[in-house]
C-alpha cells in the first residue's frame, strides 16, 4: 500500500465510477481497475461492489478512505512543514466559511497575509455548516469559519468574535418613524429567517426572543445565508436580523436601514473550528494566529 494507490482510491470513491476517476487522475481506465484490484488483494477486502451498473463501497472501503484521506492529508502536511522550515512559512490553508464570514473575515486574513508578506495561500470554500463540519472531518479544508455553535468531541472551538444583531427594515417602513424600537413591535411584521442547519444559530436566538416578548413570528421566507435576505429586506419583502459586521458593506453597495433594539440584547458569534488532534502545518497555524488576532478589530 502506497500513497498513490490511496490517491487513486480515494479518487474512485469520491468519482463513484472508475471511468470518471481515471479521467481526473489523467490515466487509461484498465491500469486504474488493476490497481484497484491489487490493492484489494493486498488488502484481502472488498472494497467496491457492483449493483446495477452502479459503483458502492463496501463498508471497510468506507473505513480504508477515511483513514486513506488522513494519510494523504498528513503527507500534504509534511511536505508543507519541511517547505515551511526551510523557507519561511508557506503553503496552502483550506478554510470552509460561511458566506458572511468569506464576506467579512476572509479579506481581513488575506489583508494581514499580504501586509506580512507570508507566502500563504487561501483556499476557502463556502457552504453550510454541515457542509463544512463533514469536510472538516475528511480533511477536505483544515479550519471552518461559522456562525453556528454545536458542540463536539472531536472538535476545538475558538470564539472569534461576538457581535450585535440589527434589525434590517425596508427603506420605507413605518417603523422608521419611531424614536425606539421594540421586539414587541415586530409582533406583525413578515420574518425572513437564516435557516440552522445544526446546533444554535440567528434564526434561534430570534425564536426565542420572540417567543420570550409574547409571540411566535410570521416567517414568509427561510434561507442559508444573511446577504440574499438583506437584499431582498431592501427590495421591501420584509424584516430580518442581520449581523453588526455587515455594515462592513456599506460602501460596496447600499443596504436598507439597520438599527440596534434597545432591548433585548441579540447577539451572534463568529467562531473557528478545527479538528482537535490533527496535525496543524506552519501555515495554518499561522492563518489560525492571524484570525484570532482579528477579534478586537471585528467587535469595535
Amino acid at each position: 500500500m502506497n500513497l498513490h494507490r490511496l490517491r487513486c482510491f480515494t479518487q474512485v470513491v469520491e468519482e463513484g465510477s472508475v471511468s470518471k476517476a481515471a479521467k481526473k487522475l489523467n490515466m487509461a481506465q484498465p491500469p486504474l481497475s488493476m490497481l484497484i484490484r491489487k490493492l484489494e488483494e493486498e488488502l484481502d477486502v472488498t472494497l467496491f461492489e457492483r449493483y446495477k451498473k452502479r459503483l458502492l463501497v463496501t463498508e471497510v472501503g468506507t473505513l480504508l478512505y477515511h483513514r486513506a484521506k488522513e494519510i494523504l492529508s498528513m503527507s500534504d502536511n509534511i511536505q508543507q512543514e519541511i517547505e515551511g522550515f526551510g523557507n519561511g512559512i508557506k503553503g496552502t490553508v483550506r478554510i470552509g466559511t460561511s458566506t458572511s464570514a468569506s464576506i467579512t473575515l476572509i479579506p481581513s486574513i488575506l489583508e494581514d497575509i499580504q501586509r506580512q508578506q507570508l507566502d500563504i495561500t487561501l483556499e476557502v470554500r463556502e457552504g453550510k455548516y454541515t457542509d463544512i463540519l463533514r469536510e472538516l472531518r475528511n480533511n477536505e479544508i483544515d479550519i471552518g469559519l461559522v456562525r453556528n455553535t454545536s458542540l463536539a468531541d472531536d472538535l476545538e472551538i475558538v470564539e472569534l468574535v461576538k457581535e450585535p444583531l440589527l434589525l434590517a427594515l425596508p427603506p420605507s417602513h413605518h417603523l422608521l418613524t419611531k424614536s425606539s424600537i421594540t421586539l414587541q413591535d415586530l409582533r406583525y411584521e413578515s420574518f425572513l429567517m437564516q435557516r440552522t442547519t445544526l446546533g444554535h444559530n440567528i434564526s434561534d436566538v430570534i425564536l426565542e426572543a420572540c417567543q420570550a416578548t409574547g409571540f411566535i413570528p410570521a416567517i414568509s421566507y427561510w434561507g442559508t445565508t444573511s446577504l440574499p435576505i438583506v437584499l431582498m429586506v431592501k427590495k421591501g419583502a420584509g424584516i430580518a436580523f442581520i449581523p453588526q459586521s455587515f455594515r462592513q458593506l456599506h460602501d460596496d453597495m447600499e443596504l436598507p436601514p439597520l438599527l440596534k433594539l434597545p432591548s433585548p440584547d441579540l447577539y451572534s458569534y463568529q467562531s473557528l473550528i478545527m479538528l482537535r488532534d490533527r496535525f496543524k502545518s506552519p501555515a495554518v497555524q499561522k492563518v489560525v494566529e492571524l484570525t484570532k488576532h482579528m477579534t478586537d478589530r471585528l467587535s469595535t
